[in-house]
């Protein structure tokens, strides 16, 4: 643990029921996958920036009894949720805690695994949150994992101007946040910078899709859940704040997400970059 003034960056999403509702429904399953053949039984796992805590649990349940997750979150509001989530599963090895990304309140070697769900893309400095993760992971034999989206490769069918100009106003807002919203591509380059050699990183990627194909109430919540984040969330009022976009163009763009939330034949995918890093 570093004892030195935190950092205080600007969570853009902001925890609105809406932002909520969308995160609550990542699990291990579909949000993990690429990490999950590597926990067993037993191993320790830190979650950093938790959210609702709705993969934690599943990561809880991938290492069994004699194993233990610990989720932290620095957002009180995010960590309240992660245990209720806790609570109502029934994990009996899952620890919920308010901890920074930048001053994790654990010492060296302490965990077999760190993961970190769509944070890095949140910070203002994710090479130092990197290290800060490899620091409390085992050396050797220990491994750090992420998963982040890449905004920039956001999109939807048929092609609607306002979810176009949605794209390019969050990003914006994130960057105005001193943020990276197409953090996905920099997973590589920050993982060096944070000390790992190339021969020590794995990379992948996936795709999410929102399609009736799939599942049409997953793809009408996505579009129904913008529609209110774009006027509700914090988003929403960083974007005016910040004279990114104007409250009517925040309303369009609402109304865009509407449309596409009525098209049963509408569909919205993006990239995910994901890296396994070895100690």
């Amino acid at each position: 643990m570093k004892c030195r003034g935190l950092k205080r960056d600007v969570y853009t999403h902001g925890h609105h029921a809406s932002v909520v509702s969308q995160h609550a429904g990542r699990t291990a399953q579909n949000s993990a996958a690429f990490l999950l053949p590597r926990l067993r039984d037993g191993l320790t796992v830190l979650d950093v920036g938790c959210g609702p805590g709705t993969i934690s649990v599943g990561l809880a349940q991938s290492v069994g009894p004699r194993g233990k997750l610990v989720a932290v979150d620095a957002a009180e509001a995010a960590v309240s949720l992660a245990k209720e989530a806790a609570r109502k599963s029934a994990v009996g090895n899952m620890e919920v805690r308010v901890a920074s990304a930048y001053d994790l309140p654990y010492g060296d070697d302490t965990f077999d695994v760190a993961f970190a769900h769509q944070t890095l893309q949140h910070l203002s400095d994710p090479v130092e949150a990197l290290r800060e993760l490899k620091r409390v992971v085992k050396t050797p034999g220990g491994i750090v994992a992420a998963r982040d989206a890449d905004y920039a490769s956001m999109l939807s069918h048929p092609v609607i101007p306002g979810i176009e100009r949605w794209r390019d106003v969050y990003r914006q807002v994130a960057r105005a946040n001193q943020a990276e919203p197409d953090a996905g591509r920099h997973l590589v380059a920050w993982a060096r910078q944070a000390g790992w050699s190339v021969e020590d990183i794995e990379f992948t990627t996936s795709v999410k899709l929102y399609s009736g194909t799939v599942d049409e109430g997953e793809r009408a919540r996505w579009g129904g859940d913008w529609s209110r984040r774009s006027l509700e969330s914090d988003f929403g009022s960083q974007a005016v704040e910040y004279n990114i976009a104007t409250a009517d163009e925040m309303n369009a763009i609402s109304r865009a997400w509407l449309e596409f939330k009525d098209n049963p034949e509408s569909l919205f995918y993006y990239v995910n970059g994901e890296v396994i890093l070895q100690n």
